[in-house]
Order: structure tokens, then sequence, then C-alpha cells
């Protein structure tokens, strides 16, 4: 096994017991495929650090592994990018494998793309890949190969045991963690591109805003994503919604009322001093959705 080690020029304002990483693999089937690389950053003493363990044969797994664990052991928290639905269960299955006592928590990673999907539609991303959204957001890569590509020349890198194959992958995998500490920040990024609903009352002082809603033939739910400002307290119900907090969100549940015209269109609609249609037939009027749902909100919240 080899260990590369890099101390970063620029120093990265990420928190001590925080490190991000990412995995190269065989393969998607943790059952059947091995880990052959994994990229740490982290700060320690004031310098940013980047380490990776790269596996020269498959066989260095569980090396590469214990090393891991070791390097990583008295971290809090984690950051990655999909690392929810591959990385975190990817590597705990392998450590199971080799029977290594630890377990990464997957209560303690902060998944980066869980973030960013729910503002896909918002920023106008064509995809939320992590290339997509680092050229979003104006950062730029040498590396040219993406995670497939990794796979098959890992493959020619074992049979060749090329150094140039090899530096190939390091650096896809070396500008994968080093691009995600540049987007640890996310919130603030997503927030500087969005026109934000403010909330500006006695009691709450708040930057949210709709990220998705689900409407059925009785009630229309709206989730705000909350940018900054205390909400923990609110709790609103009356006969025709209600508002409620969770984490870093507020849903806002509207009773809606169905009906049908004269030329026997189905409309679902809101009765709000005059009828707002929100759905016409199979059409979603989704502009007059968000209004809807924005002056209710508003109009609740500033009057508290």
């Amino acid at each position: 096994m080899k260990i590369i080690e890099k101390i970063l020029s620029e120093n990265l304002h990420i928190d001590n017991d925080t490190f991000i990483f990412d995995i190269e693999t065989t393969g998607l089937n943790p059952k059947f495929c091995k880990i052959i690389l994994i990229g740490i950053l982290y700060n320690c003493q004031d310098k940013t650090i980047i380490k990776q363990f790269f596996a020269e044969n498959e066989d260095d797994e569980k090396e590469l592994l214990t090393t891991f664990v070791e390097e990583i052991r008295h971290f809090k928290r984690h950051v990655t990018y999909n690392g929810l639905a591959f990385d975190i269960g990817f590597i705990n299955h392998r450590l199971k494998k080799h029977n290594i006592n630890f377990n990464l928590n997957k209560d303690d990673d902060f998944d980066i793309f869980k973030f960013i999907k729910s503002f896909k539609e918002p920023l106008g991303l064509e995809s939320c890949s992590l290339t997509t959204v680092e050229r979003y957001f104006g950062i730029h890569r040498k590396d040219i190969i993406d995670g497939g590509e990794s796979i098959k020349l890992y493959e020619e890198f074992i049979k060749s045991q090329d150094k140039n194959i090899m530096n190939t992958i390091l650096l896809h995998n070396y500008e994968d963690v080093y691009n995600l500490s540049k987007l640890i920040n996310i919130e603030d990024l997503v927030k500087e591109k969005l026109d934000l609903l403010e909330i500006n009352s006695n009691n709450y002082n708040l930057s949210i805003f709709p990220i998705n809603y689900k409407i059925n033939s009785k009630k229309l739910t709206m989730n705000y994503f909350v940018f900054s400002g205390k909400h923990n307290n609110i709790s609103i119900y009356n006969d025709n919604y209600s508002i409620i907090c969770e984490e870093n969100n507020i849903y806002l549940e509207i009773n809606i009322n169905k009906g049908i015209d004269r030329d026997k269109n189905t409309i679902l609609f809101y009765n709000l001093s005059k009828i707002i249609p929100l759905k016409f037939n199979d059409q979603v009027l989704e502009e007059n959705i968000y209004s809807l749902c924005n002056f209710i909100i508003k109009n609740e919240l500033n009057n508290i």
C-alpha cells in the first residue's frame, strides 16, 4: 500500500474535528468489489492536509482500511458527496468483511449531494453530479476521468504497474476531496444564488426558500428550507392550513378544494377572498402555488 501526503499552501476553513473523504472502488457492489483508494482532507495545527491511501494491488485492502481507520478515528464529523448512499455503506461493509472493529456513523455525515439535490431545479442544474456542481460554482479541475473510468484504469494498473496510470487515478480522487472543501459552505453558496423569502417580525427573522411541494385532491404541502434564523417553536394550526417546523425545514400544509366547472374541467383551488386555481385538469399551476404559499407563510409569521 502507498500513502501519499500533501500539505496545501492554503489553509482551508474546516473545523478541526471534521474530515472530508472520497473512495475509489473496483465496482459498485461492496459484497464483491474492493476499495482501492481513499482520499481524506483535514486541518491539523493550522495546516490543511490531503492524504491518499492507495492499494497497489487488491490484497492491500485490509491494510488500507486499517490505516484509514487509525487516521480518522478521533474525528467527530465527516463530509462526503453522496456518501450516505454509497461511500459510508461501502466502507462499513468492507470493514466488517475484514473484521475491523470500526463503523462510520451516517448521522455524523454532511452529504453535500443530499443538500444540493433539493435545489437542482431552482438553480437550473442539468444534473447533480459533482463535476456539474463544481462548474456551476466556478470550480475547475485538471482531472479528466470519472469514477467508472478509474475502475478500468485500475485494472490496467494491476497488469502494468504503470505509474502514469496510478497518478491519473490519484488525481481524480485528489480533486474530488479538494473540491469538496470548496463546497463545504454549500448553504452559503446556494443562498447567494436564490431570491429568498425574508420574514421579519417581532418574533422571527428568517431567510427561507420553497424547495418542493406535493399536491393531491385534498392537500397542498410546501417545504421551505431555513437558511438562517431561529424557528424551533413554530407551530400554527387553523381550519385551513398548518405551519410546523422540523430541523431546517418549515412545512406549510393547506387544505384545498376540488371542483368541476361548466365545461367539466376538474379544478383544484383555494379560496382566499377569491378563488385561486392550483391545478386545472392535469396542469399544475406552479406560479399560483408558490404565490399562495409564500403569501400565507409570510402573512402568518410576520403577524405573530
